[in-house]
């Protein structure tokens, strides 16, 4: 390849690169339906539950156990479940749903 040549490929990757970092910057037209991934406290899986923050397997289990014998309707619910503080209610509350519909 002779110099000219090695000249042209490099300044037409150059451009191209140009390009793509124009166009993929671009802000997204339209709207976009995007809603993060909650959990339902009172049908949700163990596995599920270790999916919040704080929350790993032996008090998933304990969630599991607690909502045989009662009805978990807000995360205020958990405070009975030993290892569950305020703190980390308050870093789940957003990630959870309180009902089953929602989406």
């Amino acid at each position: 390849m002779t110099l000219f040549g090695a000249n042209v490929v490099f300044v037409l990757i150059i451009l191209s690169n140009f390009v793509l970092l124009f166009t993929e910057s671009l802000p997204l037209t339209g709207e976009t339906h995007i809603s993060p991934y909650r959990v339902h406290l009172q049908t949700a899986t163990t596995s599920e539950l270790e999916l919040l923050p704080g929350i790993g397997p032996a008090i998933a289990e304990r969630i599991a156990v607690f909502r045989l014998e009662h009805t978990i309707n807000t995360p205020d619910d958990l405070i009975e479940i030993h290892g569950i503080g305020q703190k980390k209610i308050d870093g789940i509350r957003r990630l959870v749903r309180q009902e089953q519909s929602e989406p």
